[in-house]
C-alpha cells in the first residue's frame, strides 16, 4: 500500500486552492526559515497545499503521511524532492555564501525560482510554491487577442 501511494503522488500534480499570493509569501517564509526551521515549513507547506486532485482522500492522506515520515526523521532534501511533481523539471544548488539557490518548471511550463534560501530543501520548496503561482495566475488570465 505504501509504494502504491508514493507512485500515486509521483504521477499527479499538486492542485492548490490557495490563492497565488499566498503561495508566494509562503515561498518567501520559506526562504527565510534557519536550516534547524525545516521541519516547521513542511509542516506549513503540507497544511496548506493540496496534495492532488482525482485521488481519493485516504490516498491524499497516505502522500502527505509519507512526505511528512519524510521531514520528521530529517530527511529533509527528499521531502522536498517527494513534493514536486515527477513531470516537474528542477536545478538546485549551494551558492558560496552558503546560500540555496532552484528553479522548477511545472509540466505546463509555470516556474519559479528561489535564490537565497538557508536550505536545498527550503530553496526547493519555494521554487514550487513560487511555479504553483505563477500557474494559478497564468490559468486566471484572459487570453488577449
Amino acid at each position: 500500500m505504501r509504494d502504491q501511494s508514493r507512485d500515486m503522488w509521483w504521477k499527479r500534480k499538486p492542485v492548490q486552492p490557495v490563492p497565488p499570493e499566498r503561495l508566494r509569501a509562503l515561498a518567501d517564509w520559506c526562504e527565510g526559515l534557519a536550516a534547524n526551521e525545516q521541519r516547521q515549513g513542511f509542516r506549513q507547506v503540507l497544511g496548506e497545499l493540496d496534495l492532488g486532485a482525482g485521488a481519493g482522500p485516504a490516498a491524499r492522506d497516505a502522500a502527505a503521511q509519507w512526505i511528512a515520515l519524510l521531514a520528521d526523521s530529517g530527511a529533509f532534501e527528499s521531502a522536498a524532492v517527494a513534493i514536486v511533481p515527477r513531470s516537474a523539471a528542477y536545478t538546485s544548488g549551494r551558492l558560496t555564501a552558503d546560500l540555496c539557490v532552484a528553479h522548477v518548471t511545472l509540466q505546463g511550463r509555470s516556474d519559479g525560482h528561489s535564490g537565497s534560501a538557508k536550505s536545498f530543501s527550503m530553496a526547493l520548496l519555494a521554487a514550487l510554491l513560487r511555479a504553483l503561482s505563477a500557474e494559478k495566475v497564468e490559468a486566471d488570465e484572459p487570453c488577449v487577442q
